[in-house]
């Protein structure tokens, strides 16, 4: 039986109504009411963040017919909002299961967390920490992880970001088994998609959510039935590194500065200088101004800027980030 409840259900609703999915782990729900049904069946522990992404797995993880959400864990560094209350402590207090918030999940006190657990195994979505081999050999059956993108293809921690921003035709997210090493382990599912002309990172990473949902049941099926899984060629792997916000001006053309605004938005937006002020761009189009809107200029036409914030957007919010690239 899943982890069901009517709270459970409208958080799923309210979540899958957004238009674009984010990264940035700050989300929280405010107190839910009830008391759900509670799954049984193998042992499960979340690991992840209060992110749209996350979230998504976590809520159709607990949907899963004969699974045990008994845990969930995450990683207090990656935003203040994780240490107080968000949509992670909310899911577990509902739940009534623990929240650990690991400064270092291979520390052995987090091995004896996760121990004490008696744990059948583990789905990790967005946990920006490298798990040890100790770690990775507490759950009965390992640990998984949902990556996205088609792996090996951008390996690392920005793989949405860099699909649009390279102008990639095709998109994935890959459920795989964990090892000590970055998005490397073998392959329990994988799905493709067309990345298309509108596309921001938000809209991607929502539509490869949704495809990576639907392959969760049985990618999680597999784990716990000792599949091996399809290795990695590691020979023909690439990395995507992480990013910042992005100097708009650096674009080689006018065609690499649209994809540089929508592989922006919303969790790193580029920036320009508007009226002698850094601005953050959030929507952007080719040609010139329809109302008199600012451009840039490049080699192959210009750009019209269409939104902009003095606010960056991302998990700091500032008008000078440390996040900008100068």
């Amino acid at each position: 039986m899943a982890t069901t409840s009517a709270a459970l259900s409208e958080v799923r609703a309210n979540l899958w109504e957004r238009g674009e999915f984010s990264f940035i782990p700050d989300r929280d729900l405010g107190p839910l009411p009830g008391t759900p049904g509670t799954g049984v069946g193998p042992r499960v522990l979340f690991a992840g963040f209060p992110s749209d992404y996350s979230l998504a797995f976590l809520l159709a993880l607990l949907e899963i017919d004969d699974v045990q959400v008994v845990g969930l864990l995450t990683s207090p560094g990656a935003h203040e909002a994780i240490l107080g209350d968000n949509a992670l402590s909310r899911i577990a207090d509902h739940i009534k299961v623990p929240l650990l918030r690991a400064w270092r999940v291979n520390d052995e006190h987090t091995i004896i967390d996760l121990t004490r657990l008696e744990l059948d195994a583990v789905v990790m979505a967005s946990f920006d920490q490298i798990v040890g081999a100790r770690a990775l050999a507490v759950p009965r059956h390992g640990w998984m992880n949902v990556h996205p993108s088609a792996l090996p293809a951008r390996r690392g921690p920005e793989p949405v970001y860099w699909t649009i921003a390279d102008g990639d035709p095709i998109a994935g997210i890959t459920l795989h088994r964990a090892v000590p090493k970055v998005d490397a382990g073998p392959m329990l599912a994988q799905r493709t998609l067309r990345v298309a002309d509108a596309d921001t990172s938000g809209t991607l990473t929502r539509r490869l959510s949704r495809v990576g949902v639907e392959a969760l049941g049985q990618a999680v099926s597999s784990l716990l039935t000792d599949w091996p899984g399809e290795p990695i060629n590691l020979s023909n792997t690439s990395y995507a590194p992480s990013v910042g916000h992005r100097h708009l001006d650096d674009a080689p053309s006018a065609v690499a500065a649209l994809r540089l605004v929508r592989a922006g938005v919303p969790n790193m937006p580029a920036w320009t200088i508007v009226d002698g002020h850094p601005v953050y761009v959030r929507a952007a189009h080719a040609g010139g101004p329809d109302r008199g809107q600012p451009t840039l200029r490049f080699a192959d036409g210009e750009i019209t800027l269409d939104e902009v914030s003095d606010q960056c957007g991302c998990h700091h919010n500032l008008i000078s980030c440390p996040h900008r690239q100068e």
